[in-house]
């Protein structure tokens, strides 16, 4: 008979950790970062007094700090916000209108819908600071997208270069729950999940994948089925045994919060949607049913 124990223990740094002995191994589940901030506010530039050169500035120093990120092939959450400011720059010069949003990040690839983008009345402006904006956006414009592309560069060289198939049960995809594992070479750590497809409301099509991280250790002797059955959160639910498990390969040594996990969710998704329609996904919030 497997038993595990869960302990919680109070850290000054990130409050509250779970510890899990499973298996002769310990885990530490560290809390869920929430409230992830913008590092360039969405108003930079009508900082006062406003003034080109000084924005200028601002706008190169947040460039480099991205590019630097991009130097080490971490995508999120540089490649959102990137998006975001050059939204913001669009309707500024065509509505005169700033875009912010008041969501609450639960996670560093978090994407923001166009519902969440709330328009926004800039302050009254003099002449003399209506010609240091219009200088700000035109300079701004080309070097946030030229950082952009280089993002969406990356972005399409970590998809490609991540795998996904499917292992076992592969005829209740439509379930939109399932597994997924990843053993990572390079630190000998064998990483799964559990997954979940939802619906972000209801009667609306978008949807949000979720991800729960089940195990992170090294290789055991026990088979991936079984590491499954005893760690995941559905063992009690019927039909948990006959949920879909991928697997993960990638060849590249990708940064793992920031690319890698990003990427394997998107990489679900789309394998999902090519074989299940959106029309006839389940959305299953407290039960499974196969």
């Amino acid at each position: 008979m497997v038993t595990w124990t869960k302990e919680k223990f109070w850290d000054n740094t990130f409050g509250y950790v779970e510890l899990i002995k499973f298996f002769g191994l310990v885990f530490l589940i560290m809390p869920r970062k929430k409230n992830i901030k913008f590092k360039l506010d969405p108003e930079w530039m009508f900082k006062e007094p406003l003034d080109f050169e000084y924005n200028k500035y601002t706008v190169l120093d947040y460039i480099q700090k991205c590019e630097k990120r991009f130097d080490k092939l971490e995508i999120y959450p540089d490649f959102v916000e990137l998006s975001l400011h050059l939204a913001n720059l669009q309707s500024l010069s065509k509505e005169n209108l700033i875009l912010f949003t008041t969501k609450k990040f639960e996670s560093c690839d978090d994407e923001i819908l166009l519902k969440e983008l709330l328009p926004k009345k800039p302050r009254e402006l003099s002449p003399e600071e209506e010609s240091e904006l219009d200088k700000t956006i035109k300079f701004s414009g080309s070097k946030l997208f030229d950082t952009f592309n280089i993002g969406k560069s990356i972005w399409n060289l970590a998809f490609d270069n991540i795998h996904l198939s499917i292992r076992k049960n592969k005829e209740n995809i439509s379930t939109g729950r399932g597994f997924v594992y990843f053993y990572f070479k390079e630190i000998e750590k064998l990483f799964i999940w559990e997954y979940e497809i939802k619906k972000l409301d209801k009667g609306e099509q978008q949807t949000k994948l979720y991800l729960k991280l089940l195990y992170e250790g090294p290789k055991t002797d026990i088979v991936i089925g079984k590491l499954i059955s005893e760690t995941s959160t559905w063992k009690e639910i019927s039909g948990c045994e006959l949920l879909p498990i991928f697997e993960v390969k990638t060849s590249q040594n990708f940064p793992m919060e920031q690319t890698f996990i990003p990427m394997m969710k998107r990489k679900l998704m789309t394998y999902v949607y090519q074989i299940v329609n959106m029309e006839i996904l389940k959305n299953f919030d407290t039960s499974i049913q196969l």
